[in-house]
């Protein structure tokens, strides 16, 4: 294809995932006007930060909510609302704002996953499909319409990834210099919004460690991984930094202990009381699921009901199901060839965040839901389609591409009820009551 031709398919790509993404995101990002799911717990979070200062603990680290109550501030949110519980309605703020970041993450990662298969050497038909199944899944688009933190991890996840993958590619010391810089803060990020968010920082640093050009005058790319790790280690303790400096005054927290005042113990301190209230979380759910069934999608969550809409976080089956038998045939070629025969090819290379992401949590003894799958499913769905289009199974004499690019929003289509909150019939409300419940 010349040069110019794929300039332009390629701008036409991002384009239709960049405008479908927004859409789809900001349709009836107003609605419900109440409170959903777990912004209870994340709404008042970024509350404490922009305004009442109210010390709290989360298991969680700040970034993520940080960046929530930066949303917040700029729109002109004063404070005030109550976050109390599930269906509190929304009067001193629009829910859009609530929900500004998350959505604003969740419309950029298509373009993300598009990226980061084209530099993998996808074809742009490839590269197209994978941000199109990502676009069109209605797990991650649910979660990415609520104030959450899993889309905001995914997202600089996706983009330490890419960039790392930039600077690998680099020819001069100055690009790999900001591109490391530019992956590390990202991986920081990452790690700050969730600690699985950690996935990015261990592929990261297999990317430069294999980097082909390492910076003159070291080695290996130690280099690149040293610069990226110092601003991924910066960006992780500023958020903490700003953690304890904008919550000064007395709050829910107060029952783990008040801050010294001493910065550095108190990051120490607040870590050892993270992982503890983690790994002891006793509580169980209705709406709980084990790890083995995530990949078909299996029990959904319920994030709200009001007359006769309601809201579930339930994954397109087109997506789900076939990311994961991809998954399947996958391994199964690689025992077939061996492993010393495919752990150079690029989907290769998305099975190890796949991988890292999904498989401990097979010891965590906690209550697990659903959409703790969501950052594996994305690298699934593009290990699945890298190997798709190495195979050949994506060019233009198959008819699979076109029939994937119709059955992903078809799949999508039959969900989005669930998704959006459109209104139902009762018989249809009462169904999907009975099978999570």
């Amino acid at each position: 294809m010349p040069i110019c031709n794929a300039s332009a398919t390629k701008i036409w790509h991002l384009s239709a995932l960049l405008v479908v993404g927004i859409g789809i995101h900001a349709v009836r990002l107003n609605q419900p006007t109440a409170v959903i799911f777990d912004e209870v717990h994340f709404g008042s979070f970024a509350d404490a930060y922009c305004c009442s200062g109210a010390y709290f603990f989360d298991v969680h680290p700040p970034h993520g909510k940080l960046l929530a109550a930066v949303g917040l501030k700029l729109g002109g949110y004063a404070g005030g609302q109550d976050f109390a519980t599930i269906g509190t309605q929304i009067y001193e703020l629009q829910p859009w704002l609530l929900r500004l970041v998350p959505a604003l993450a969740g419309s950029l990662i298509p373009i993300l996953v598009f990226a980061i298969l084209h530099q993998l050497g996808a074809s742009a038909r490839a590269a197209f499909l994978g941000g199109w199944a990502v676009l069109f899944d209605n797990a991650l688009l649910l979660q990415t319409r609520v104030l959450a933190l899993d889309g905001i991890m995914i997202f600089f996840m996706l983009a330490a990834i890419s960039l790392a993958l930039l600077a690998a590619r680099q020819g001069r010391l100055r690009g790999q210099l900001l591109a490391s810089i530019g992956a590390g803060v990202c991986a920081g990020m990452a790690f700050g919004a969730k600690f699985t968010g950690l996935t990015s920082a261990a592929v990261v640093v297999l990317i430069l460690w294999f980097a082909p050009r390492p910076i003159p005058g070291i080695g290996r790319p130690l280099g690149m991984i040293l610069i990226a790790g110092l601003a991924g280690i910066v960006v992780y303790l500023g958020g903490w930094v700003l953690h304890f400096i904008l919550l000064d005054q007395p709050g829910p927290g107060d029952i783990w202990g008040r801050p010294s005042g001493v910065i550095w113990r108190d990051i120490l301190k607040i870590h050892q009381q993270m992982f503890s209230a983690n790994y002891g979380l006793g509580a169980t759910h209705s709406n709980g699921s084990p790890w083995w069934a995530w990949p078909f999608s299996w029990r959904p969550i319920y994030y709200y009901a009001q007359d006769n809409t309601a809201l579930y976080l339930v994954g397109n089956p087109v997506v789900w199901w076939g990311s994961t038998l991809g998954i399947l045939a996958i391994l199964v070629q690689v025992l077939r060839q061996g492993l010393a025969n495919t752990h150079r090819e690029p989907y290769a290379l998305m099975l190890i965040p796949f991988a890292i992401s999904y498989l401990p949590y097979m010891l965590i003894p906690r209550v697990l839901f659903l959409y703790h799958y969501l950052p594996s499913l994305v690298f699934a769905v593009m290990a699945v389609v890298l190997w798709l289009d190495r195979s050949g199974r994506l060019t233009e004499e198959t008819r699979a591409y076109t029939w994937l690019l119709v059955l992903i929003p078809t799949g999508f289509l039959l969900i989005s009820p669930f998704t959006f909150g459109f209104p139902l019939p009762e018989a249809v409300l009462t169904w999907m009551r009975d099978l999570v419940h």
